[in-house]
């Protein structure tokens, strides 16, 4: 892998940490600890879940990134793979917090 890959991806995951934790301080003023987790759950996903490339064979991107990259300048047809593991991960993780809300009590 190229140096300046594995730079970029260092640089964008300490900004990263540094967004999501901002936000765990900011999602404190959230009522409901389910709401909360939730909230904090996809943001980290959104954040940091990387998807392949369309195209590039080795290489990741952050899969909201791919997401809105090829709406916007690429082909629509490339973002159903990324969506589909993002959306699918953000309901998972959903339903299970709430799940566990909902048996905690």
């Amino acid at each position: 892998m190229d140096i300046e890959y594995q730079i970029a991806w260092g640089t964008y995951l300490g900004a990263g940490l540094v967004l999501f934790s901002l936000w765990c301080w900011v999602s404190q003023i959230i009522a409901s600890s389910i709401l909360r987790s939730v909230s904090r759950a996809t943001v980290f996903l959104l954040i940091f879940m990387p998807w392949n490339l369309p195209g590039e064979d080795g290489y990741y991107a952050p899969a909201s990134l791919v997401i809105v990259l090829e709406f916007s300048i690429g082909s629509v047809e490339k973002i159903g793979g990324a969506f589909l593991a993002l959306s699918s991960s953000i309901g998972i993780v959903a339903a299970f917090y709430i799940l566990r809300g909902i048996f905690k009590r």
